[in-house]
């Protein structure tokens, strides 16, 4: 198993707002120093629902994947609904940023 990169213990975040299937998101992303995507945090206003855990639940595994060095676009291909949506936006606004 190859070793966790660890963030930095002080770290800007950016956050994005969106709907998906009539409900709002919100996504957070911190990155490592070198600009890549480190960790995303996914939230839905829905406080201890399902639809909560199941953002949160793919956030913590998109990040787990991400500290260890899997691509984004690896991930994206991978997977669909709200956490698929941030890492578009988050990939597009490194390739701009």
């Amino acid at each position: 198993m190859s070793r966790r990169n660890r963030l930095p213990n002080r770290r800007a975040s950016v956050t994005y707002n969106f709907e998906f299937e009539n409900h709002w998101y919100r996504a957070t992303v911190s990155r490592f120093d070198d600009g890549r995507i480190g960790e995303i945090f996914l939230d839905v206003g829905k406080v201890g629902s399902a639809l909560q855990h199941h953002a949160s639940t793919s956030a913590i595994l998109a990040s787990l994947l991400l500290q260890q060095g899997v691509a984004p676009e690896t991930i994206r291909q991978a997977v669909d609904g709200p956490i698929a949506i941030a890492l578009d936006h988050f990939a597009k606004i490194a390739v701009l940023a």
